[in-house]
């Protein structure tokens, strides 16, 4: 698996729109203010600020200027503005070779989960499942895993919870034991309902011999449980090595996004019934994804997920620990 080269004060990264464009006028100005903050330049995509039906320009307008950013030299990582909807379609117009070629940093999550599957399996990258550049740095722990993963050639180590003071009783910070056990292998996931829209595709998702992290928003429980089956139908976990499942914000009843955790009732009768007989450790809680906290998570690389379960859930034992370092001194380009 390729690694991309560390990200350095001084570097250039550069600012793109594959999906939805601009979730308000203030992203673009978000992600420049917060990267100058950082001590990194930036180079901004031509479509950055451009609108097409619901996307930030057409198919084939997006896919350019990615491959755009990602041949300039002068570049070490291409920071999505935001997710929304529009990555997948322009999977078939990109040049995965281009990718592995010249390896960079791309980070994104939810509809961004498209990019990152595809480019992690068909180039063999390391891609990183984190916050999109135009929003959703709220806090200090997502600031620190975030430099953690793309600014480091140190492996992140054991994922810990965010400060309880930083937590309001909308987002309480708490894991959940579904199924104890010991697993460790490549880490791979993303968004469910994008990871779905894959399914049956060449770009499906991978988990075979993986540890596979899980999240979504706003969705009802009986859409969670209807992607899991068709993932367990088609037998995405039969080989899988363990399973985190993030807050899935607002995933309940009605779609509220308030008392997140502890599980209503009914998402967590579907999660215990699709994972607790798998054999493999199963978690819910992680803070990845949708949610003000969200860990970096870079995907192929080793970890490890071990947990032990206890009727109390205060002396329950999760010890998740990312093993390998994501990011390269000096990245080693695949010749053509």
């Amino acid at each position: 698996m390729q690694k991309p080269r560390v990200l350095k004060k001084g570097d250039t990264v550069g600012i793109i729109a594959p999906s939805s464009p601009q979730f308000e006028p203030g992203n673009l100005k978000f992600a420049t203010d917060w990267l100058t903050k950082m001590g990194l330049h930036f180079k901004i995509g031509a479509n950055s600020t451009k609108s097409y039906s619901s996307y930030a320009g057409s198919d084939s307008a997006r896919a350019e200027d990615l491959h755009t950013l990602w041949s300039d030299d002068a570049i070490t990582a291409v920071l999505p503005m935001r997710g929304g909807a529009g990555a997948s379609r322009i999977l078939p117009k990109l040049d995965f070779s281009l990718f592995a070629q010249k390896p960079k940093i791309l980070v994104g999550f939810s509809d961004i989960t498209a990019l990152l599957i595809a480019i992690n399996q068909k180039s063999n990258l390391v891609t990183f499942h984190g916050p999109t550049v135009g929003l959703m740095f709220e806090t200090a722990y997502t600031h620190s895993y975030y430099q953690k993963a793309i600014m480091s050639t140190a492996a992140i180590g054991l994922v810990a919870d965010p400060p309880s003071e930083v937590w309001g009783s909308d987002y309480p910070p708490t894991r959940m034991v579904i199924a104890e056990g010991k697993g460790r292998g490549l880490l791979t996931g993303g968004c469910l309902t994008l990871i779905r829209g894959l399914m049956g595709t060449p770009y499906e998702i991978d988990c075979a011999d993986r540890i596979v992290f899980l999240e979504d928003v706003d969705e009802e429980p009986h859409n969670i449980d209807r992607i899991l089956t068709q993932m367990i139908l088609a037998g995405k976990f039969d080989r899988a090595r363990g399973v985190i499942i993030g807050d899935c914000s607002g995933c309940r009843p009605g779609g509220s996004k308030r008392n997140i955790l502890p599980l209503n009732s009914s998402l967590e009768v579907i999660l215990r019934e699709h994972f607790s007989q798998l054999g493999i450790p199963v978690i819910y809680g992680l803070k990845l994804g949708h949610t003000p906290d969200k860990v970096t998570l870079p995907l192929g690389v080793m970890a490890s997920l071990n947990v032990t379960a206890s009727t109390s859930s205060s002396s329950s034992s999760v010890r998740f620990k990312i093993e390998e370092a994501a990011c390269v001194d000096k990245a080693q380009s695949v010749k053509k």
